[in-house]
């Protein structure tokens, strides 16, 4: 990895769960640092997306640190990034959360990417007063009333079912849909969502089914989805089970149209994986696929800096290290019940979009309908929506 930095960073090994990194430059005259937790999954079924998210994190620590750090209050931070591999376990989540809190006594954590990791980690930062910032995981319980330290940057799995369910049957004719998801917190929420809006617009589902995460043998599913012959199938997939899953489909021959609500599938790592069995296949996503002057400048930046191409989940986490970072501009104050509070009432624009938290945990969000084609994305549709 090259970096334009003028001071060196280093990088920490944390000793729990065999995997950690820690971002800090070696800046002796530097009189403040302040710690971040993430637990961003490196290893197992959701490594896809923790390894997308972690280095969007590590970029915006990276630039912020390279700038002099940041000013909260009268005192100027250097950022030190403390991540944890939960292995793709909830129980390693929790272990990983208690391990933050703790010993490195950091006021924020950025929550694992799978859903049912950051549900598991919830009610132990809720106990300790510690922020939780979710910024892949969709399940809607994240954002409930007994977590008031938990937030959300990003589309949860009911902003994106109801305008592709939408789009398949106003705009593309759809009368039968079918559902494959993944037997998680995200899977099973979207589902729900799923079924409820078909039933609302008049449409049959005529097949539901899960799989568990990281499947890669979908031919049995696939049959009897192609006995069923509806006119759209709808997934939630990532990389790691996306990739066979859409290229089985492919090889069946089948012919309905096929829309996944996993953002994964617009980042360049999951449409160059696929290959030709991604083309025509419509993706559900936030704001990631916009075609903005602030992307393009963003995408650029990322890839000198971090020599790699940008993909999805690293524009979700640089947007909330620096949601994070201005509410506690805002409160002067590093502390975690204080900056809660300035979410609460933060409106911000990030490089994906406009986030405005309104007195709640979960921000207004963008959401786009889009199309893969000939190896790259295209907008469709693209409304907002809370």
């Amino acid at each position: 990895m090259t970096s334009t930095m003028t001071r060196r960073s280093v990088l920490l090994a944390a000793p729990l769960l065999g995997i950690g990194t820690a971002w800090r430059p070696a800046r002796a005259q530097q009189a403040k640092v302040l710690k971040l937790g993430s637990i961003g999954t490196l290893s197992g079924p959701n490594a896809s997306m923790g390894k997308e998210g972690l280095a969007g994190l590590q970029y915006g620590v990276k630039q912020i640190n390279a700038g002099g750090g940041t000013k909260i209050g009268d005192d100027t931070y250097t950022l030190e990034l403390l991540n944890i591999d939960d292995q793709s376990k909830p129980e390693l989540a929790v272990a990983a959360a208690e391990k933050l809190i703790n010993e490195s006594h950091v006021p924020v954590i950025f929550g694992p990417p799978a859903s049912t990791t950051a549900l598991a980690i919830l009610p132990t930062a809720e106990k300790s007063k510690t922020l939780v910032m979710t910024f892949i995981a969709a399940a809607p319980s994240i954002i409930s009333p007994e977590f008031s330290y938990s937030f959300r940057n990003t589309i949860n799995s009911l902003h994106d079912v109801n305008p592709s369910v939408d789009f398949l049957v106003k705009e593309k004719g759809a009368k039968t849909l079918a559902y494959l998801g993944r037997n998680d917190d995200w899977g099973r929420s979207a589902g729900k969502a799923l079924a409820a809006r078909a039933k609302e617009l008049g449409v049959q589902e005529v097949v539901e089914e899960y799989f568990d995460p990281g499947t890669t043998d979908f031919y049995g599913l696939l049959t009897k989805v192609r006995a069923a012959n509806p006119d759209a199938v709808l997934a939630s997939a990532i990389i790691e089970d996306g990739v066979p899953l859409i290229k089985q489909y492919r090889e069946l021959q089948m012919k309905p149209m096929f829309l996944c609500l996993g953002v994964i599938w617009a980042s360049p790592n999951f449409i160059n994986a696929a290959g030709k069995a991604a083309d025509g296949a419509y993706v559900a996503t936030g704001a990631q696929t916009s075609d903005t002057p602030e992307l393009h400048a963003f995408n650029d930046a990322f890839k000198q800096a971090m020599g790699a191409q940008s993909q999805s989940f690293d524009k979700t986490g640089y947007d909330a290290l620096n949601l994070v970072l201005q509410a506690m501009k805002n409160a002067g104050s590093t502390d975690a019940t204080k900056t809660r509070d300035a979410l609460r009432a933060l409106t911000y624009k990030g490089i994906l979009q406009e986030y405005k938290f309104a007195g709640g945990g979960q921000s207004e969000v963008v959401v786009n309908v889009n199309q893969i084609k000939d190896g790259h994305i295209t907008v469709i549709n693209s409304l907002r929506t809370l």
